[in-house]
Parts: C-alpha cells; sequence; structure tokens
C-alpha cells in the first residue's frame, strides 16, 4: 500500500508537499500540486484519516453525550445538529456510555452535553484542563454565566401554558412530572408557585411525581409513566379539569390508560403535552403541546460548537423560542 513517501518520490517533490496538497492546508504551487494529485491517483494513495486528524488538530466530529436516542424529542435535537454540522463538514456521533473523565481520550474536536447537570464544578475543571469545547443543553436550569450553553425556558414555557389552559376556563389543574432523582425541575417549580396560588396547602395533590422506571427515559419510559400517572389521577378522585403532562410521549402514556379508566379527552378531561412533535397531531384528539423547538435547539448548538471552534466571538448564553401548538385535546369551558 502507498504510503506519501511513495507519492513524494513519484512526484519529485517533498514530503511536506505532499501533506500540504492532501490536508488542502499551505501554500503549494499548480504545477506541484498537479503533480502530486497524478501520482497519489496512479499509486491509488488514500490518506489516512486519523493520520490527518493527528497532523491538522482536527477530527471534524462533534460528540454528543446522551446514552440513546430513544425518544422522539432527542432524535428531533440530533437531527438539527447533524444538519447543522453536515453543512460545515463536521459528523456529529453520540455516546453516554463512556465515563465523562474519558472523553479526552476520544477523537474529537468537541462537546455537546445533554443537559444542566454537567455544568457542576466538577464536571467543567475537568472540561477546561483539557481545553475541550462544550456547549451545555439548558431547559431553564441555573447554568454558570462562563459556560456555553443554548437553553429553552421549560419554566416559562410552564406558566404559559397554563395560563393558556386558565383562558380555557380551567381552574384546577394537574401536572404529570417526571422524577429522576428529585421532584424539583423548571416545569415542577413553576407549576408548583403559579398553583399554589388555588391549591394552597393540598398543592401537591395535583403534582403527580412519577418516577422514572430504569436508567433512561426513553420513549417507552414515558408511556409507561404516563400510564402510571392515569391510574394515580384516577385513584386520587382529582377534580381537576385539565392535566399538564411532562411530554409528549408521557402524554401518550396518559391518554392510552385515562380513557380505560372512563374519561373522554376533551369532555371530561383536557390534556396537554410539552414538546409540540408532529407524533401528537396523530393521537386521537391530536394533541396541543408547547413546542420546545428541538430541531432549531440542536442546530444552534452545533453552530456554537463550530463557532468556537473557529475561535469566533461567541455569547455564552443563547435562548431558543417556544411556542405553543394548539390542537383538539382542550376544550373551552363556559362560565
Amino acid at each position: 500500500m502507498a504510503n506519501r513517501k511513495d507519492v513524494a518520490l513519484k512526484a519529485n517533490v517533498s514530503i511536506t508537499v505532499v501533506s500540504r496538497v492532501m490536508s488542502n492546508t499551505g501554500y503549494v504551487s499548480k504545477d506541484k500540486r498537479e503533480a502530486v494529485l497524478q501520482a497519489a491517483e496512479e499509486l491509488k494513495y488514500r490518506p489516512s484519516p486519523v493520520a490527518r486528524s493527528l497532523q491538522n488538530g482536527r477530527t471534524r466530529q462533534i460528540l454528543f453525550y446522551r446514552g440513546n436516542l430513544s425518544s422522539a424529542y432527542y432524535l428531533e435535537l440530533h437531527r438539527g445538529m447533524m444538519d447543522y454540522a453536515e453543512k460545515q463538514g463536521y459528523l456529529v456521533c453520540i455516546s453516554g456510555g463512556l465515563n465523562i473523565e474519558r472523553i479526552a481520550e476520544l477523537l474529537i474536536d468537541g462537546l455537546i452535553l445533554p443537559t444542566a447537570t454537567y455544568a457542576r464544578p466538577e464536571y467543567l475543571r475537568y472540561l477546561r484542563k483539557y481545553h475541550m469545547p462544550y456547549v451545555v443543553i439548558g431547559y431553564g436550569e441555573h447554568i454558570p454565566k462562563n459556560v456555553y450553553s443554548v437553553t429553552v425556558d421549560t419554566g416559562l414555557a410552564m406558566r404559559k401554558l397554563a395560563d393558556y389552559l386558565r383562558q380555557k376556563g380551567h381552574r384546577h389543574i394537574a401536572f404529570v412530572n417526571r422524577v429522576d432523582t428529585s421532584p424539583a425541575g423548571p416545569r415542577h417549580d413553576a407549576f408548583h408557585s403559579l398553583m399554589t396560588k388555588t391549591y394552597h396547602d393540598r398543592i401537591e395533590d395535583y403534582i403527580l411525581n412519577i418516577p422514572v422506571p430504569g436508567d433512561e427515559a426513553g420513549s417507552l419510559a414515558c408511556y409507561l409513566m404516563g400510564r402510571m400517572a392515569a391510574e394515580q389521577f384516577a385513584q386520587r378522585k382529582l377534580d381537576a379539569t385539565a392535566v399538564i403532562c411532562f411530554n409528549d410521549d408521557v402524554a401518550i402514556g396518559f391518554y392510552r390508560r385515562i380513557v380505560t379508566l372512563g374519561y373522554r379527552i376533551p369532555l371530561d378531561l383536557s390534556v396537554a403535552g410539552f414538546d409540540g412533535l408532529a407524533l401528537g397531531e396523530y393521537l386521537t384528539p391530536a394533541l396541543t403541546s408547547m413546542d420546545l423547538h428541538p430541531y432549531e435547539h440542536g442546530k444552534k448548538c452545533a453552530g456554537v460548537i463550530l463557532d468556537l471552534l473557529q475561535e469566533k466571538r461567541c455569547a455564552y448564553k443563547h435562548n431558543i423560542d417556544f411556542s405553543l401548538v394548539e390542537r383538539e385535546s382542550v376544550r373551552t369551558i363556559k362560565p
């Protein structure tokens, strides 16, 4: 198998010239460039991607540090990253199985972290030690001011969604909350503070805290959470006329079970979700949802990383808008 030295001998140039031509860096005269390309073609020489990456200091790969893409939301998020990065000649790989301490061993140029959990000091110290460009995906949590982040404010989105339901005449609203290690989170906190004025010391009765089954809350896990929430709702005999689900996947599970328990959507109970995914249109009735624009979120994350890699001036904080998708799962209650 031919190598760069063989190409250099055949083209009667130095190995440095061959390297410049193959990496498309530095000046090479037109005659020498043509000679190198012709020699490479005749010898069937193909440069090693690994060697080229080591020489240039760039792999043109970004890592999305996520365990899996088993939910429609994260598929959209990843698709946005990939589409943007591909136009710039980059790939976005995915892996969450490695300990974050091993990331520096990988052949990657930058890192997209999936939640504000990774904005903790112990993680940031490690990443800064290895000068790894990174951006954190936020959902309204506190992120240090000197950390690059792209955030959609789900706490504010919750307030807007609850206000919409109240404008529709709903005064008693319940919330299906995904629980990882604690019930806290922007959506939970916003709902709690907003609806305490209505429920006072009964507020916890209207928050259905559902633990995540297993290690990863993909779509199947969320369906199960929605089913469990529907059963809790019926057991508590809540007088809520509307329910907000943590995301659209949870809403699917809730739909499936609450109907079998005798509730009609939206006649007996209005239901709204988060994410704004297209699949909500195919539920019966179609699901009203707060669209968090995951595709645009992913694109912006990739854009920030590539700006950092190209040493462009880049703000630390970036925000993604949300918008309400009105469908048929919410009805108006007349006074």
